[in-house]
């Protein structure tokens, strides 16, 4: 017999937003399921002052259960925190309460309190950026269609880092899937454009050697409306990774956690290695972060100093 979710406390702590909401979810949806006239309260940890907990987690004359989920735990005033630690440690059978911390210092002492009552504790981490494309297959999984690893990376190039964002697209592609999959024809199809405009793209024509494609791109990208910094970043983060590579060894997964980039990213860097040298490399970065600052006040033009700085690492490129 499955064991009830009432009489329960669950504690949820992260910053990943989108995963919270799902276990949040999950629960409650456990508890209509089990006591379809459950009466469900939800409240912020702000809130809980006076008398609030019991009218909470209290039933009513409507309903015999309660779910009550109380977001942002950690701002309890200071005189509720003993009730609510107590209320966690031993809830009534009718009870279904859900904690909800975002994260970081705020609340601390309650969350020491409510460990310490080994309330049941669930951590909720975004996912690293080297296994979002797994991320992205996981969830087409979820929702009933197929999708590669290789397809996943392939979003994550077009979509980008956003975890809500890859969930949206995920499911845009998922209701449109002919066959029950997600494969880079039909990726191409909705976000190639968007893919071609992004910050990443005009990184990967320099990479490449591809003087005007990446000025087009570049050109095109901040035409959009993207932000002059999110280029000099975008070009950061990519030769940082590649100085790592030029000293590193290891198959493409290992190398991916090492550099903090997708595995199919580390194919994409072993390829241009060849032509960039150490030496480059620390010029490139060199050059990359003058020009950060440059756009972010030091220049009279944002697009001037991008466009300098996109030739000036490429003449840095040997063939």
């Amino acid at each position: 017999m499955p064991v009830s979710v009432f009489g329960s406390t669950l504690l949820i702590t992260g910053s990943e937003s989108l995963l919270t909401l799902r276990l949040v979810d999950e629960r409650k949806a456990a508890a209509l399921a089990e006591m379809p006239e459950a009466q469900v309260n939800r409240i912020t940890g702000a809130a809980l002052g006076d008398a609030m907990l019991s009218e909470v987690a209290g039933g009513s004359l409507l309903a015999s259960h309660t779910i009550a989920i109380i977001d942002d735990v950690g701002s309890t005033p200071p005189e509720a925190v003993d009730a609510l630690v107590a209320l966690a440690k031993q809830p009534a059978e009718e009870l279904c309460l859900l904690l909800v911390h975002e994260g970081g210092l705020k609340g601390k002492g309650l969350l020491d309190k409510l460990k310490k009552a080994k309330v049941e504790l669930v951590k909720v981490e975004a996912p690293k950026p080297w296994n979002l494309p797994r991320t992205c297959v996981d969830e087409a999984k979820r929702l009933g269609v197929k999708m590669s690893l290789d397809a996943g990376g392939v979003l994550v190039a077009a979509v980008g880092t956003d975890l809500r964002s890859l969930v949206a697209a995920v499911a845009q592609l998922a209701a449109d899937a002919d066959r029950k999959v997600i494969d880079e024809s039909l990726i191409a199809r909705y976000f190639a454009g968007r893919a071609e405009v992004t910050s990443f793209a005009v990184v990967d024509a320099v990479l490449a050697g591809n003087a005007s494609e990446g000025l087009e791109r570049l050109r095109w990208s901040l035409g959009t409306g993207t932000a002059p910094v999110l280029f000099t970043s975008a070009f950061a983060g990519a030769f940082r990774a590649l100085g790592q590579l030029l000293d590193a060894r290891g198959n493409p997964p290992d190398l991916a956690a090492r550099m903090g980039v997708p595995p199919f990213k580390v194919k994409d860097y072993q390829r241009q290695a060849r032509h960039w040298s150490g030496a480059a490399v620390a010029a490139a970065i060199g050059i990359i972060a003058r020009t950060d600052a440059e756009v972010k006040g030091a220049a009279i033009s944002a697009e001037y100093a991008l466009e300098k700085m996109v030739l000036d690492v490429l003449a840095l490129r040997h063939r």
